[in-house]
């Protein structure tokens, strides 16, 4: 940034700030009444700043307050993910290549073309229901002033429209959480064609390569124009990659009621948060308190007075990529060549051409040659689950909860949707329950972790499976039932899932569960912050007999695997896990690869890992490589404590702490006891172009259905105007486990 153009930015802010526009002054007990299309909704601030809606007709008064609620406190956010959704960020927002690349990976996926698509096809119900919330949204737009960001941009947003609302859910879906299967995919095929570490893939993740062959391995040899890993992923997008959730019922509980606790995991590095919590209040008797986020109507976790929700994500397999033969614009099945679809739409000012086939394979290509016409050869083309089917229940799904009295009601509407989800479900009847869901494809051959080559028919998705193919419980025996994005898969039942999580978080949930013969919330809340690391404790001995006789040695030795913020083995531990990780990925990959796979395909790598420290293989572990990694994090370690060294940034969105940090847009350097596969989880990673981001809880709650009472923490607040009194609020009582009470 220039001086002239710093000097423009300071003065906007401080004629901005002399306005004194009235939002910027809400406080505890602020209310105002609102007439949205004929309807009349007090909004009311507070005491901890969640705005509060009050209104008649919970079925359709609902939208029309959240999409009133988004618009008023994450004007920007909202308007940033119709514009990532529909890759117009260029457009609209200062360039950079980061924001190109963005938007390309967006025309690709062709979102906008799929929702418009559906529309048609969406009940009288539910439109009458997205119209209320594009009312509450377009109500606020046009009636209040724009915020300062899209002044300094120049930025006039346009009025909200079903099919944006319909793209942003998808954006979601697919980019935000689906699009690790596509990672997946990509590093296996290109360790596959470019190295000679197919055996290392095979026992990764056995049994899903079972079908690799030397012929598969040949033709992705042949695929031309890859597009690297590193530009795989997509920015301003939430990023729903950990999570835990559980609930117990009242036989283990010391009120006699099911208890419920949730914790999401994203990328918290932003400001404001993914997640936004609002509360409703129906004069029908509805009484719905939760998180949302913004452009997505409905309740994603909550708590009604009769319901508890949690989701985590279910690692469902949704997304493919195949191998397309393309011949003078034409894509070939069994023999036969037909006419791909081409776009050209203007990037940037850049011509950018885009392809598809008739089943919805987009052809991915390189940043550089996407700007041409396609030649001939093969590609690679991703597929998303992106039907009508699962477009028109994206209502119910996130709606049904707030009017459902038990969980037999909504059990069967969680089994089909777009995320791919693990449903946790407790209820004030004293049940609880776990729903699978998802929109998977039924693959003929294969599982859905090979990219398969396009031209035979065969291989292509044969339809999507039924609600009954995902696993249900109703109420187990055990009195308990937990997810931590681990492997879930009913044996009597099609593959759902070709990669999971570790298990070391799931493993100590459950201990946690069965510590006590009756379980509280104020358990609840010590099991979210608890951090004994299973993970740890599984590798400390594998290296301990390399360990020498060094003061920091001896109390790894002795360590409870508990990271406190001045524990000292903890932060040794940290850095002598990451050691590990590059030193066994060196065996396999140069230098080069290793940190290229380290720093743009982490989630993966950690199965990778896993399994190679369960293998007890000495030619995979050999003892030169373990000794390596503890001379590496003797020379690396300085005596720091944990909380030297894991620290969280939390930036904001749109200028990712390029301001001065007294203009107080950013909160950095913050220290924190969370910790990798832990149950208070702390993932530091490079992601999104490379840029640094912190996979952690971006939500807490825990509740108990004999009491009207939630418990929550959001990091970053309800608030997303840089000017507003509540931005970046809780950051403290996300490291303190301090919670909020809310009372229905």
């Amino acid at each position: 940034m220039t001086r002239t153009q710093f000097s423009i930015l300071l003065g906007l802010i401080l004629g901005y700030l002399v306005l004194q526009v009235h939002w910027q002054y809400e406080y505890p007990g602020w209310s105002e009444t609102v007439n949205i299309t004929g309807s009349l909704i007090s909004f009311e601030r507070s005491a901890d700043m969640i705005l509060l809606a009050r209104a008649k007709d919970t079925s359709i008064d609902f939208f029309k307050a959240l999409g009133w609620s988004h618009a008023h406190d994450r004007y920007v956010q909202l308007c940033i993910f119709r514009l990532a959704s529909q890759g117009l960020l260029t457009k609209h927002l200062p360039y950079s290549e980061n924001l190109f690349k963005q938007d390309i990976k967006s025309h690709q996926m062709n979102l906008l073309d799929s929702s418009l698509k559906s529309i048609p096809h969406i009940s009288p119900r539910h439109l009458k229901q997205l119209n209320g919330y594009l009312d509450g949204i377009n109500t606020y737009i046009e009636t209040h002033p724009r915020p300062l960001e899209f002044i300094l941009f120049n930025y006039r947003p346009e009025l909200f429209t079903i099919a944006d609302v319909l793209t942003i859910y998808k954006f979601i879906a697919y980019a935000g959480l689906n699009d690790i299967c596509l990672i997946v995919e990509k590093l296996v095929l290109e360790v596959l064609r470019e190295t000679d570490n197919s055996d290392l893939m095979k026992m990764s993740f056995s049994p899903h390569l079972d079908g690799l062959s030397d012929e598969l391995i040949e033709v992705y040899k042949t695929i031309k124009d890859i597009r690297p890993i590193g530009d795989q992923e997509t920015s301003h997008v939430p990023k729903l990659t950990n999570s835990n959730n559980w609930a117990v019922s009242g036989k283990l509980s010391e009120s006699g009621s099911p208890l419920l606790g949730s914790d999401p995991h994203m990328d918290i590095s932003k400001l404001p948060n993914i997640f936004y919590e609002s509360h409703y209040i129906g004069e029908d008797g509805y009484n719905i308190f939760g998180i949302s986020a913004a452009g997505a109507p409905g309740i994603v976790m909550g708590r009604s007075k009769q319901l508890a929700f949690s989701i985590t994500f279910g690692m469902l397999d949704m997304s493919d990529y195949f191998v397309e033969n393309i011949e003078n614009m034409k894509y070939e099945r069994d023999g036969r060549f037909y006419p791909l679809t081409e776009r050209v739409i203007s990037i940037a000012g850049k011509n950018c051409y885009f392809y598809e086939t008739i089943e919805g394979h987009s052809i991915e290509r390189s940043l550089e040659s996407v700007q041409k016409p396609i030649d001939s050869g093969r590609y690679l083309a991703a597929k998303y689950a992106l039907t009508v089917d699962a477009d028109s229940k994206i209502v119910d799904t996130f709606f049904s909860p707030v009017m459902a009295k038990n969980i037999f009601e909504i059990k069967k509407t969680f089994s089909i949707n777009s995320l791919g989800t693990n449903y946790v479900v407790a209820d004030s009847d004293g049940n609880i329950a776990y729903q699978q869901g998802g929109n998977v494809p039924i693959r003929k051959t294969s599982n859905g972790l090979l990219p398969l080559p396009a031209w035979k028919s065969e291989n292509l998705w044969q339809g999507y499976l039924p609600g009954e193919a995902y696993h249900s419980i109703i109420n187990p025996p055990e009195g308990f039932v937990a997810t931590a994005n681990n492997h879930i898969q009913d044996p009597e039942k099609p593959v759902v899932a070709t990669f999971s999580a570790l298990s070391h978080r799931v493993n100590r949930i459950n201990q946690l569960l069965q510590s006590k013969e009756k379980l509280s919330t104020e358990d609840f809340k010590i099991f979210q912050s608890d951090t004994h690391s299973l993970f740890a404790e599984q590798i400390v001995p594998i290296v301990a007999p390399h360990l020498g006789s060094s003061d920091i040695e001896k109390e790894l030795r002795e360590w409870d695997y508990v990271s406190h913020l001045d524990s000292r083995p903890a932060a040794f531990f940290k850095l002598l896990h990451q050691n590990l990780k590059r030193n066994v990925l060196l065996q396999f990959f140069t230098p080069e690869r290793a940190d290229k796979y380290i720093k743009y395909s982490a989630y993966p790598l950690y199965v990778i890992l896993h399994k190679v420290l369960e293998s007890n293989n000495s030619t995979l572990l050999p003892p030169a490589v373990l000794q390596k990694t503890v001379r590496d994090t003797l020379a690396q370690y300085k005596g720091e404590k944990y909380g030297e060294l894991e620290k969280i940034d939390m930036n904001n969105m749109l200028f990712a702490g390029k301001l001065p940090s007294w203009l107080g847009l950013d909160r950095q350097n913050i220290p924190t006891s969370h910790c990798f596969q832990c149950v208070k989880v702390g993932n530091p990673r490079f992601s999104q172009f490379g840029a640094p981001i912190y996979i952690s809880q971006a939500w807490r709650m825990v509740t108990d259905m004999g009491t009207n009472v939630v418990e929550s923490i959001l990091p970053g607040g309800p608030g997303g105007n840089i000017l507003s009194n509540f931005y970046a609020r809780e950051i403290d009582a996300l490291i303190e486990g301090t919670y909020k009470k809310i009372e229905l």
